[in-house]
């Protein structure tokens, strides 16, 4: 079942989209240099911010702190919190140290840090400094090309990252005075801050990355159409890849320990299953094709024939060409964001936006 919700032009898009921690609000960013936040259960606007100078190319909403995180090709940041006295967000600006494009933030799972991907070949860590009033950045600078995605461990001590140097990597960014006692996920020994704990192949420009709910396996997705699991826990990571027909998938993330849903330049999301032990595979497609009975008892007897001849005359052709796009989504996909309470083990709901300036919320049977 989808939930279908045009927010914006067609012709403009939604660049990306997060929801606060109840998912009674929604933060978007038109495909330009605001964010803009909506009332889920009426789908109204209550704030359009525009602070930044050049398009929003992340956004992510700490279910904990209820901050928002907003990162642009302006190469800077904003932390937005919400003054209830003057009831308007604040924005607070960030400083990321970059001289390229932000391209994607992600809170950690405990909302004292969060993480830019850019241009510059870097990944700012960033943490609030309650003493100076700001937020101080941290570079991890292990990449030889722009990073485009990254994924938090759930121990918020390890990010994934994905980069057009064709490698997905798995990142210290343990912060003394941050973080607590220093934690190493999946791996046997604990590393400094931006030290590289493991780095994957990929035959393209990984363009999505995503941790299980446990932290046990990682998933990146690749410009050359294929998704590759990690998964860790035995003396060496065991690596699945999975080759498929479609277009390349563009974001994903894990529903359950059990099943990825992802999202891309085929309009469609797509789902895989699997498991370390019997691999994984590509399960279906999450929007099917509702097929009209009306039409197939009218193309019969002598008007089918009819219509095939007028085709013949004026197309060349003896078959009718479907015009009409039939998915929920008319454009590619550009994000997509699991619902439910943070922690959980597994999910049924997600959500997608796309090029079209559409929202869309999927349920899956569980």
């Amino acid at each position: 079942m989808a939930e279908k919700h045009q927010l914006v032009a067609p012709l403009q898009g939604i660049s990306c989209h997060c929801w606060n921690g109840d998912q009674s609000c929604l933060a978007i960013s038109p495909n330009d240099n605001s964010m803009q936040i909506y009332e889920a259960s009426t789908w109204t606007k209550v704030a359009d911010l525009d602070e930044h100078d050049l398009q929003v190319s992340g956004i992510d909403w700490c279910p904990h702190t209820n901050k928002i995180v907003t990162a642009s090709h302006d190469r800077n940041a904003f932390v937005w919190s919400w003054n209830a006295e003057e009831q308007r967000w604040k924005p607070s600006l960030v400083i990321l140290r970059i001289d390229r494009a932000a391209l994607d933030v992600k809170w950690s799972p405990d909302g004292m840090k969060f993480a830019v991907s850019s241009g510059a070949k870097c990944v700012p860590i960033c943490h609030y400094e309650q003493e100076n009033d700001w937020w101080v950045s941290k570079m991890v600078k292990k990449h030889k090309s722009t990073v485009t995605c990254l994924s938090w461990h759930p121990s918020s001590q390890l990010i994934a990252t994905g980069s057009t140097d064709f490698k997905c990597r798995v990142i210290s960014a343990f912060v003394a005075g941050v973080d607590a006692e220093q934690q190493s996920g999946p791996f046997a020994e604990v590393m400094p801050f931006g030290e590289v704990y493991a780095e994957f192949n990929c035959q393209g420009w990984v363009q999505g990355v995503c941790w299980s709910p446990s932290g046990d396996a990682l998933a990146y997705c690749g410009q050359d159409s294929s998704l590759q699991v990690v998964h860790f826990g035995g003396a060496q990571p065991v690596e699945r890849s999975i080759r498929f027909g479609q277009l390349p998938l563009s974001c994903l993330t894990f529903l359950s320990e059990n099943c990825i849903v992802g999202g891309g330049h085929e309009m469609n999301p797509m789902v895989f299953t699997g498991g370390a032990s019997d691999g994984w595979h590509f399960d279906k497609m999450v929007d099917v094709k509702e097929e009209k009975a009306s039409s197939s008892q009218a193309d019969s007897g002598v008007s089918a024939a009819r219509a095939r001849f007028q085709a013949m005359a004026k197309r060349g052709n003896d078959s009718k060409k479907e015009t009409e796009i039939w998915t929920q989504h008319a454009s590619a996909i550009t994000c997509i964001q699991r619902m439910g309470s943070p922690g959980d083990a597994a999910y049924n709901k997600f959500s997608t936006s796309a090029c079209d300036g559409r929202v869309v919320v999927w349920n899956l049977p569980s």
